[in-house]
């Protein structure tokens, strides 16, 4: 089984790496024509944005995780009504 888990890993990690790029033939096989799209004030602050959003959810994730749980009142411990 971890020979599979393996191998699967193995392959999905390479067809990542593979979309990511674009694939080498891909670029090959077009020629270099790229228009320079002017960069608007929102454009720069999408990367900010971006990490500011992972790194609080992952704090969040982590005071959730390790967060003080309410400890359960004992049935002989309960206030009487």
């Amino acid at each position: 089984m971890r020979k599979h888990t393996a191998r699967a890993g193995a392959w999905l990690s390479a067809l990542v790496l593979t979309l990511l790029t674009g694939g080498v033939s891909a670029h090959a096989a077009v020629p270099e024509y790229h228009t320079q799209a002017q960069a608007t004030p929102l454009d720069a602050l999408s990367t900010p944005v971006g990490l500011v959003t992972v790194a609080l959810g992952v704090t969040g994730m982590l005071v959730g995780a390790l967060r003080r749980k309410k400890v359960p009142v004992q049935p002989e411990n309960q206030r009487r009504t």
